[in-house]
């Protein structure tokens, strides 16, 4: 099962969407289970309140990333339609067909040379206007927001984990929060593995910033 659904995120985010919603994910939760650390006791009741408090809020805003990221990526389909169509009409302007050279950075064909890239612009300026084109939801938009929301699901348990496990509060906020730093720095060298940077520069320097950041507020009692 576990398989299954990193396969289904895996198969619906990019790496990037995918470790920036870890991140927010982490963030999330982390926040808001701090807040058993102003002197709640660790009782049965407040244990299921922090679960349901730390799941409402992941799933929350889990909903609210991915249907707007879902809605975004709707607006930026219809946005790419638009600046085709326009160069289509006008191919002699060379601000349309920057436009629509603009449109392909961010994407594969980045990777190819500028002529290269210019054959592409010519081949989208060669086909016919679309219009009355309309962009609903598919299921494959849909996969990317359930995908976002799974996310912020799962990665409520591992930070909410040693609150169940340990009995004093102040201990079990601090593993929680190491637990949460850990993840943190991990995504941290990820990106930049990705990026063709130093991995453990990266890992270390985050690291540092998620622990003053959150361990300040750990001391305090947040």
């Amino acid at each position: 099962m576990n398989n299954g659904l990193i396969a289904y995120i895996q198969n619906n985010l990019t790496l990037g969407n995918r470790l920036s919603e870890f991140f927010y994910g982490v963030m999330m939760v982390t926040v808001i289970t701090g807040l058993i650390n102003s002197g709640l006791p660790p009782t049965q009741s407040t244990l299921r309140l922090l679960l349901i408090a730390g799941l409402s809020v992941n799933l929350s805003w889990g909903i609210i990333d991915g249907v707007t990221a879902m809605y975004g990526g709707l607006v930026n389909r219809a946005d790419y339609y638009r600046i085709a169509n326009e160069f289509r009409e006008d191919r002699s302007n060379p601000k349309k067909r920057e436009n629509v050279r603009k449109s392909l950075q961010g994407t594969i064909v980045e990777n190819l040379g500028e002529e290269e890239q210019s054959g592409v612009v010519d081949m989208i300026g060669a086909g016919e206007p679309v219009t009355g084109q309309k962009f609903p939801a598919t299921r494959a938009d849909w996969n990317v927001a359930i995908a976002t929301i799974l996310i912020d699901f799962i990665l409520v348990f591992p930070v909410i984990v040693p609150y169940f496990l340990i009995d004093t509060v102040r201990w079990a906020v601090f593993a929680s929060h190491t637990i949460a730093i850990v993840l943190i720095a991990g995504v941290a060298a990820l990106w930049a593995r990705n990026l063709g940077l130093n991995t453990k520069k990266a890992g270390i320097i985050i690291t540092g910033i998620s622990f003053v950041a959150i361990y300040f507020t750990y001391l305090i009692g947040w």
